[in-house]
């Protein structure tokens, strides 16, 4: 018999941005790297903002002046703003208005992923990595619940096992390591659905805001939608909103998207002459949540260790400080020769930073007006841009992060106990209803959300009320002597 020897150091198991991180680092520092990445780059992904974070961490990987020389849409900023606010009326973010350690430039992108994926990965083997495109990994190797290895298919249905001294699973949303474990689990709280595509034609934003990621609210609870500016006078546009909502109205993606187009005043008015050049994608189902992150020989970085939602533009910024936190954790554990405290140490750090990402969305959420409440506050200003900066893994963002946090969680609880608090969801809705004829079928069709958790409300015609699907609270309809008396 002949011992086996290992075909590597590390497999990685993708070639997105966690993966071409990951190899990048470890390639670097002269370890042997196989990329095993199941699609030819480059390749369609949506997820074209970027936040200042981001920036860091290129710098790190030495790839930042390879992205900018690019041409990318420099992103200076963020802002958004409700259905029915003045043209061009937005709560503007500038996301470098207090310093950023370590951040070498004063904007972030707007990118098309497929460009950028391509350059990283492209990075990755320029720096020492092996990178094997349109090889798919079937299933991770075990032995005596070590994981030793990869089982690689091609196309042509050649496969292969291949061996490593620890096996990382960067392959996004299709968390393979996860699943053949049975360790993923749905989103309790998300079931979040998007639909988005490229036009031409979309009028700009006034010039202090180019560049900006632009963000409506379209009066659903779960629900908004973006506008991000391309090279080329391409503009990524898109809807996301709670699945449910969009099976209730039966419509295809076209009509679905046109429809929350004109749910938001400015939104509709940038998409007066816009064309459509590239075909609807669609996203679904795609929130879920694991719990361990590390174990025996393998590490989860990336969109394989958790997706939520991506209105805050934080699956990049995960992804590469996960990969390096990998890195850091994979090369300490060979230096002290003590993987069980250096993995330990990876999914505690990372977990504290995911879950920071994870709460700032429930809560905007949770009540999409509080969130702008805080925003234009002198006293919280910074705190809540800091949070959108990106790398909630050191203690200092950390800490202000669980202050803002902990502050907008006391505000959400006082204004959902006041009735009289606008902004509480309904609160307009209850001064309309007084005022104007009631159509149950009209109103059903607003989405209202439930005033007590932000869920999605469903109409009861037998009873005469509206039913939150969440929680199961109910507001009785006005009848006309009701909306006269009031």
């Amino acid at each position: 018999m002949t011992e086996q020897t290992d075909d590597a150091d590390v497999i990685i198991i993708g070639g997105g941005p966690a993966g071409s991180a990951l190899g990048t680092f470890l390639a670097k520092d002269g370890h042997r790297v196989i990329i095993l990445e199941k699609d030819i780059h480059p390749r369609d992904h949506v997820g074209e903002s970027l936040v200042p974070s981001t920036n860091i961490m290129f710098d790190k990987m030495g790839v930042l002046k390879k992205i900018d020389e690019v041409g990318f849409i420099p992103k200076p900023g963020t802002a958004w703003n409700s259905p029915r606010s003045a043209l061009w009326k937005f709560i503007e973010v500038w996301l470098f208005e207090f310093p950023l350690e370590n951040n070498p430039q004063p904007y972030t992108y707007n990118v098309e992923r497929d460009v950028v994926d391509t350059i990283l990965l492209r990075h990755a083997h320029e720096s020492g990595a092996k990178v094997l495109q349109g090889v798919k990994v079937a299933n991770v190797l075990f032995e005596d619940g070590r994981a030793v290895g990869v089982r690689a298919q091609v196309s042509d249905g050649w496969e292969r096992d291949l061996r490593a001294k620890v096996v990382v699973d960067a392959s996004g949303r299709r968390c393979l390591l996860a699943t053949q474990l049975g360790m993923k689990k749905k989103d309790p709280n998300f079931n979040q659905f998007c639909v988005y595509t490229w036009f031409t034609g979309v009028k700009p934003p006034p010039e202090r805001l180019r560049g900006f990621g632009l963000f409506y609210f379209l009066g659903l609870p779960k629900g908004w939608a973006w506008q991000f500016e391309l090279r080329d006078d391409k503009w990524s546009m898109g809807v996301v909103l709670d699945k449910a909502d969009f099976q209730r109205t039966g419509l295809d993606y076209g009509d679905f998207f046109d429809t929350m187009v004109r749910r938001n005043r400015n939104f509709a008015f940038a998409m007066q002459d816009a064309e459509r050049i590239r075909p609807w994608w669609v996203e679904g189902d795609y929130s879920y949540k694991i719990d361990r992150f590390a174990g025996p020989g393998w590490l989860l970085i990336g969109d394989a260790l958790r997706f939520v939602d991506p209105i805050f533009s934080s699956g990049v910024d995960v992804a590469l400080y996960s990969g390096f936190y990998a890195y850091e954790a994979i090369t300490e554990s060979w230096r002290t020769g003590n993987e069980t405290k250096a993995f330990a140490e990876f999914q505690d750090r990372v977990t504290v930073g995911v879950d920071i990402w994870y709460e700032m969305i429930d809560t905007f959420y949770s009540l999409q007006n509080l969130v702008s409440w805080f925003t234009i506050r002198k006293a919280w200003r910074e705190k809540f841009v800091r949070a959108l900066q990106g790398n909630p893994y050191i203690p200092e963002t950390q800490q202000r992060s669980r202050i803002l946090l902990d502050a907008m969680h006391e505000s959400y609880e006082r204004v959902t106990a006041d009735p009289n608090n606008l902004l509480r969801p309904w609160s307009f809705d209850d001064i309309l209803r007084k005022n104007v004829e009631w159509n149950p079928e009209e109103e059903a069709a607003r989405f209202l959300p439930c005033p007590t958790c932000g869920g999605r409300v469903n109409l009861d015609l037998t009873r005469e009320v509206l039913v939150c699907a969440s929680c199961g609270a109910e507001l009785p309809m006005m009848s006309k002597a009701e909306r006269v008396k009031g």
